[in-house]
């Protein structure tokens, strides 16, 4: 079962689509926080009144080279979606809806009728296919990086550990955040249903944040125990948590949604 999850998985076109637009945005978000900014802020060409409001973002700094490997985007912060979060989430969705869409959930049933085994078989493969993707983001964040200090005459600074860390953390992160969107998928069953609840969530998600800092003065640690949240912190990139435990605690919602998804899926006539 698991191979036949797996290809139909890297057989799909959405599958592909998602992955390719996951770096597409990646690449797009690192040459512009590696290159185009700094380019404006040295040369002024937005005009001074602009340029004066950039970041100042020094490319020989090993915590701003940190920033820039960032798999989900280089000037996302705790809390902000961008288009890999968007994608990762929407590649589980895909997969856990599809079996609904094209009536392959009632064979799935009929040769394994143990529901929480279709859950876990179809989990293993989302999170391969996470897993993938998650290499490829990091190895694209790492290329593009290399490429823009190469450009810039710069050295990497960073050290190597924390280069490791950050890159193994992030492709955990997006594995789990597919895991997540997969379990999505499988409780609402509609694609397009999943697909809206999932992109309202997370496009709710930084307003909400922004909602109780302004309300409180402070940014509570349970309000940051959310999807794009944890993730974020999951890297390093700002949040009251440490890496490890927004990691444990990403997992750990992962682990939720699936486990629902297995309750209602062993509840419901397919």
């Amino acid at each position: 079962m698991l191979r036949a999850e797996i290809l139909k998985l890297t057989t799909t076109a959405s599958t592909r689509a998602a992955i390719l637009i996951a770096a597409l945005g990646l690449i797009a978000t690192q040459l512009a926080f590696t290159l185009l900014l700094p380019a404006l802020r040295e040369d002024g060409a937005a005009g001074a009144d602009v340029t004066a409001d950039l970041p100042i973002i020094d490319m020989t700094l090993p915590e701003n080279q940190l920033a820039a490997l960032n798999p989900f985007g280089a000037s996302m912060s705790t809390g902000s979606i961008g288009v890999v979060i968007v994608a990762v989430v929407l590649l589980g969705v895909l997969a856990g809806t599809s079996d609904f869409r094209h009536g392959g959930i009632t064979g799935a049933a009929l040769a394994e009728p143990r529901r929480s085994r279709i859950v876990l078989v179809k989990a293993g493969a989302a999170a391969a296919a996470g897993a993938a993707a998650g290499v490829l983001l990091a190895a694209t964040a790492l290329v593009t990086l290399v490429i823009t200090l190469l450009a810039r005459s710069t050295s990497l600074t960073a050290p190597l550990p924390q280069v490791l860390g950050l890159l193994g953390r992030g492709v955990l992160a997006i594995m789990l955040l597919s895991l997540i969107g997969l379990a999505v998928g499988l409780i609402l069953r509609n694609q397009l249903a999943a697909v809206l609840v999932m992109l309202g969530a997370l496009v709710l998600e930084p307003v909400l944040l922004s909602v109780v800092q302004l309300a409180t003065g402070t940014l509570p640690t349970w309000v940051q125990l959310l999807p794009a949240s944890l993730s974020q912190a999951a890297v390093g990139s700002g949040g009251a948590l440490a890496p490890g435990t927004a990691l444990a605690a990403l997992a750990a919602l992962a682990a939720t949604t699936l486990a629902a998804a297995a309750i209602t899926l062993h509840r419901r006539d397919v």
